[in-house]
């Protein structure tokens, strides 16, 4: 069975376009040199010590992070194999063992066996030792990444895997928001950390407790003559890979039966569905309601929220590790307000079909009250959270000079992200996998690349007014400047909301059937010509729908003739 699907993906792999992986090839083969000339050039035994264990762990991290970034299902996806008669057993393990046989896995095992540098530096005959440990703990970083991969996929439905995926989704957009902050610090830092290594022993410890510390902590004994204790390292590295590899395998089978979630609490009421009685007993307040629930029980919509936190809280916990940037720790909480715009600019498509009932149901007042339901639902799911993260950083970072620029910057974020988001999502929709079919985190949104920019400069442009009063406040800050800066940024959120939303509803007064069709059908049966805007913008969203559809297709169609030809 293994070898069979080896064989399987192999052939995969060859019918398949090449895209950015040769890229991926690159960067990794760079980032491999890296650890290895880390390793040739420490000052010394202590330095090579501390600079192998950091960047073994870090290899550690990026395996685990590595397949959200890089929509890691893998080339061989279980739910391939769910109606074959097979031992489902040997089917997860076969799985695993596929992922093995990749240039990827030969990357990540080439940066392990920098730990044979520090082998020949201390004892030639060390290499005994280093060599198994390089592959025990590859063994372990390999599952660990499909360990968290299936966690989450299977997870999807459960709070804990969202978490998961949210801590790795916040990772990648802090990466991409201020990953300069480490690598400064990095570059900063580098000469004195090949020199002398990290000199603090609590941070040391803390490596070395970590498993893919392990080979060189072996290493190390093995040449100071304690080859019983580097054997001993061995095992429980073993025995660690061995339970990692035992919990991935049957997270890699697929499942049949269908998946059933039960709630517990309280039975529902109408008062309880209403909203507990706090939300008006109008089209809007139902709306907010419905939206307020989804937010909270999609797996998907839940996933946008935990992701924008987790960007906030890692860009703020980045920003106190510079003694030069600790203020802006204290803006943490805008980011996550910020990310409200992109995690919200996909909420028509996520509905998917489901759309179809704001058409059946379409009067003189519903599509009004759908728009500003919709924004109200996110603002309220996204408030509290901000709220905390807000509090936290700002005692941490202790600056209270920006009490007075967050209450204004809080409410003109939230008004323009709600507002951006509902326009994007109705102008521009991009329905991903249908939402009965959705398994993986990347399932429920389609090519929003074009919708992220878009949204970032209508929040850019409608917040213009507050970020306008935050310069005059910063040159002459005042305790009357500052109330009038609070009451700016209200004005500013309410005025940008009501703006940005009265243009969604213009547009899905007389287009809600087009919405549909677009979700559904993947086109608009009528007529159509680019008058405006936002008309531009329908077109080319769709326009890119469309081409991508048909590259997939054409793709799919060049394989198959391929293999005919064969």
């Amino acid at each position: 069975m293994d070898r069979e699907l080896i064989s399987l993906k192999l052939t995969t792999l060859r019918h398949t376009a090449v895209g950015m992986r040769p890229a991926g090839w690159a960067i990794g083969g760079a980032l491999v040199a890296a650890t290895w000339a880390a390793a040739a050039l420490a000052g010394g035994e202590d330095a090579r010590h501390t600079m192998l264990t950091l960047t073994l762990l870090l290899w550690g991290v990026g395996a685990a992070i590595g397949p959200v970034m890089m929509s890691g299902a893998g080339t061989l996806r279980p739910a391939w194999f769910a109606l074959l008669p097979v031992p489902r057993r040997a089917l997860g393990r076969g799985l695993l063992v596929s992922v093995y046989v990749s240039v990827a896995a030969a990357i990540v095992l080439a940066a392990h066996l920098a730990v044979a540098v520090h082998a020949v530096l201390l004892d030639p005959a060390t290499l005994a030792v280093a060599v198994p440990g390089a592959v025990l703990t590859w063994v372990l970083v390999i599952a660990l990444s499909r360990l968290v991969y299936g966690l989450l996929g299977a997870a999807m439905g459960s709070r804990v895997g969202i978490e998961i995926a949210g801590i790795q989704f916040g990772l990648m957009f802090a990466g991409m928001f201020a990953g300069w902050i480490p690598v400064s610090i990095a570059i900063e830092r580098t000469p004195d950390l090949l020199a002398t290594g990290i000199t603090d022993s609590a941070v040391t410890r803390g490596l070395d407790m970590s498993p893919t510390s392990w080979s060189v902590l072996a290493v190390e004994r093995a040449a100071g003559g304690d080859w019983a204790g580097a054997f001993v390292l061995l095992g429980a590295l073993a025995l660690c890979a061995g339970a990692v590899v035992a919990a991935t395998v049957p997270l890699l089978v697929p499942s049949t039966s269908p998946r059933v979630q039960q709630r517990r609490g309280r039975r529902r009421s109408a008062r309880l569905v209403a909203g507990g009685g706090f939300l008006p007993r109008t089209q809007t307040g139902a709306v907010i309601a419905k939206e307020v629930r989804q937010w909270s029980r999609d797996g998907w919509r839940l996933l946008e929220v935990q992701s924008g936190v987790w960007t906030g809280i890692l860009i703020g916990a980045l920003a106190l590790t510079s003694d030069d940037l600790r203020g802006i720790a204290a803006f943490s909480g805008l980011i996550v307000a910020f990310m409200l715009g992109i995690s919200a600019c996909t909420m028509y498509g996520q509905d998917g079909s489901a759309v179809w009932l704001d058409v059946v149901g379409q009067d003189e007042t519903s599509v009004r009250a759908d728009v500003h339901g919709r924004q109200w639902g996110a603002v309220l799911t996204f408030l509290p959270k901000v709220l905390v993260v807000t509090a936290v950083f700002v005692v941490l970072s202790q600056a209270w000079w920006a009490v007075p620029i967050l209450l204004a910057a809080t409410p003109a974020l939230f008004g323009a992200a709600s507002g951006a988001a509902v326009v994007v999502a109705a102008v521009g929709v991009s329905p991903g996998v249908d939402p009965r079919q959705r398994v993986g985190p990347n399932d429920a949104v389609g090519n929003i690349t074009f919708h992220v920019w878009i949204v970032m400069l209508l929040i850019s442009v409608g917040v213009a007014p507050t970020a306008g009063m935050i310069v005059a406040y910063a040159t002459s800050p005042s305790a009357w400047l500052a109330a009038l800066l609070v009451a700016v940024g209200l004005v500013n959120g309410f005025g940008a909301a009501w703006l940005l939303g009265r243009i969604a509803i213009g547009y899905l007064t007389d287009r809600l059937p087009d919405l549909f069709s677009r979700i559904r059908y993947g086109q608009v049966f009528r007529e159509t010509s680019a008058a405006g805007a936002l008309d531009w913008f329908e077109s080319a969203t769709l326009r890119g729908e469309q081409e991508a559809k048909a590259r997939k297709q054409k793709e799919r169609a060049d394989r198959v003739a391929r293999s005919a030809a064969r």
